[in-house]
């Protein structure tokens, strides 16, 4: 809806500074012709488009949309009354007609009505000459009659393109939110790591076997993090978690699995790794973690990680493959921590 806003609001802002421009120039060539009445009727048009351009920038499109087509046919209607069907201003109709229906802030009832009145207007206009005789006869200055052919033209194509261009633009933005959701959606704001979220994705993909196998799960909780939390304070608890999390990113691919599965416990799945490889991998990053040191304000620290890990095959269901890994790392825990337990 707020796409929708911008759209109709950027279109009618485009729009009139495009119409308010056309009658200037109108009002410059009537006035060379020595026609000051429709010179007159010309700045009256550039005074309304100017205050309905600032009733569309106070985000009342509907009214401002209202004014915009009223205004056309308006136009279309004066300009053929004093000056004749020759002229073709009848036609400036459809250009009211066109915006209405694709475009403008209208219902579907309001652009329903808009639309089927646009021919009744039209065929008005063309019986005039039945019943007065034009005020000023145009009717042979071809000049004025191709102005207004081609500004028809212009404009129609003029609202085609620029719809294009807006709905393309439109159709940019949505996409950006929609990733922009999508990250959001799938990832630890703190760590910055994929989420559990992402991994019930990634856990459809692997069963749909998108992803190599055996691959390796691996349970990783740091040690005694309560104790850290409790003696240096939460904010040093949240840089030991976002450091474990670039440590564990670091040892491992880009097609790995790295997520917070939540709180001080981290997810590994390794796709095309079975657990001689894995044991080798798990080494490296509990040694990492081990090695690190972490500056916070409470002083330079230390961590430990302890991991339960088990392969997942095609015999085994990533249920029962998180529950061993439960179990691994329950034992891992016992066993004195700082250890990784396949």
């Amino acid at each position: 809806m707020v796409h929708d806003k911008l759209k109709f609001q950027t279109y009618l802002a485009i729009s009139i500074i495009v119409a308010a421009t056309i009658h200037v120039l109108f009002g410059v060539y009537f006035a060379f012709l020595g026609i000051y009445l429709i010179v007159a009727l010309n700045v009256f048009d550039v005074i309304i488009y100017i205050i309905t351009f600032f009733i569309n920038k106070a985000g009342k499109i509907r009214a401002a949309s209202f004014i915009l087509v009223l205004k056309i046919v308006l136009f279309s209607l004066i300009a053929t009354f004093l000056m004749g069907t020759n002229v073709n201003a009848q036609w400036f109709i459809m250009i009211a007609a066109l915006p209405a229906a694709l475009y403008l802030d209208f219902t579907k009832v309001q652009k329903a009505v808009i639309v089927a009145s646009m021919p009744i207007l039209i065929n008005v206009q063309m019986a005039f000459p039945l019943f007065f005789t034009p005020l000023f006869d145009m009717s042979d200055n071809t000049f004025l009659r191709l102005i207004f052919a081609n500004v028809i033209v212009i404009g129609s194509i003029f609202a085609v393109a620029l719809n294009a261009i807006i709905s393309h633009r439109i159709s940019d933005m949505q996409k950006k939110q929609i990733d922009d959701y999508h990250h959001i959606s799938n990832i630890d704001p703190l760590t910055e790591l994929k989420n559990r979220r992402y991994a019930n994705q990634f856990f459809e993909k692997l069963i749909a076997g998108e992803y190599d196998m055996p691959c390796l799960f691996c349970m990783i909780d740091i040690d005694n993090f309560k104790h850290v939390n409790d003696q240096y304070g939460h904010n040093t608890g949240d840089i030991v978690l976002k450091t474990v999390a670039e440590v564990l990113l670091n040892c491992t691919r880009q097609t790995d699995l790295v997520c917070r599965w939540g709180g001080e416990e981290f997810l590994l799945c390794l796709p095309k790794c079975d657990t001689v490889n894995g044991r080798n991998v798990l080494e490296k990053i509990r040694q990492a973690v081990q090695d690190k040191i972490i500056p916070t304000d409470a002083g330079d620290i230390k961590v430990t990680i302890t991991g339960g890990a088990t392969a997942l095959s095609d015999v085994t269901t990533i249920e029962a493959t998180l529950e061993t890994c439960d179990k691994n790392l329950y034992e891992g825990k016992r066993g004195g921590k700082n250890r990784m337990v396949l």
